[in-house]
């Protein structure tokens, strides 16, 4: 065992391969060529879950959730990396609580693809080691992800939009009243409901000549 793949002998320490199992994985390996950790998902001896977690425990790095979903991709860094280089290294922009960028990856010692995406996001970059099903996943789903964000954001905006408040100047403060007075003219249409002021408004603008009722009606159905 003194040769074998520091992954397999964690994953027999860890009790998902047999020590038969992989010696049989890595026989394997030697003819066919690829990786061991490739090799014992395609035997079916090992989840690819569970290989990636004994990855991220070896190479003492944290482990991305089974399925990557919009609650944990940061799609600020998705729009503004481009999508090219997202597929090119298969990898997903995780959100984060610290200044750097976790970044979902099969294979957290690939340098190339840590350097590239560090040197485009301008920030440091995080290791997290995902399986490939997860992000070929996820990476598959953005489109339709951010069309989905958008509209949600759409929709914020339209919850927040208010109508026109009219403003109307305050008559300078007088004296002390001696008894209590009527209300101003000012005074009581600040207390009156702002469609019933601005409808008063038209009116009054309609009447005098300023504004002309159909093209108003027009404008109005154009809205």
């Amino acid at each position: 065992m003194n040769a074998v793949d520091p992954l397999g002998e964690l994953l027999v320490q860890r009790k998902l391969l047999s020590t038969e199992q992989l010696r049989t994985a890595i026989g394997l390996q030697r003819e066919l060529g690829g990786d061991l950790r490739s090799m014992v998902v395609k035997l079916g001896y090992v989840k690819e879950s569970d290989v990636a977690q004994a990855l991220a425990q070896q190479q003492h790095v944290n482990s991305a959730s089974a399925e990557i979903t919009a609650d944990v991709i940061d799609f600020a860094f998705v729009e503004k990396l481009p999508r090219a280089l997202l597929e090119r290294h298969q990898v997903i922009p995780l959100k984060s609580d610290g200044s750097e960028l976790v970044l979902a990856m099969t294979d957290p010692n690939d340098l190339a693809a840590i350097e590239e995406i560090q040197f485009r996001a301008g920030v440091q970059i995080e290791p997290a080691v995902a399986t490939r099903d997860a992000i070929r996943k996820a990476l598959n789903q953005l489109d339709d992800l951010l069309d989905a964000r958008a509209e949600e954001q759409d929709d914020d905006d339209d919850d927040s939009a208010e109508l026109p408040i009219l403003e109307l100047e305050d008559e300078k403060p007088a004296g002390p009243a001696l008894a209590p007075t009527e209300p101003t003219a000012q005074e009581a249409l600040k207390r009156l409901p702002i469609e019933k002021l601005l409808r008063a408004y038209i009116q009054l603008q309609v009447e005098s000549g300023n504004l002309d009722a159909d093209e108003l009606l027009a404008r109005a159905r154009d809205m």
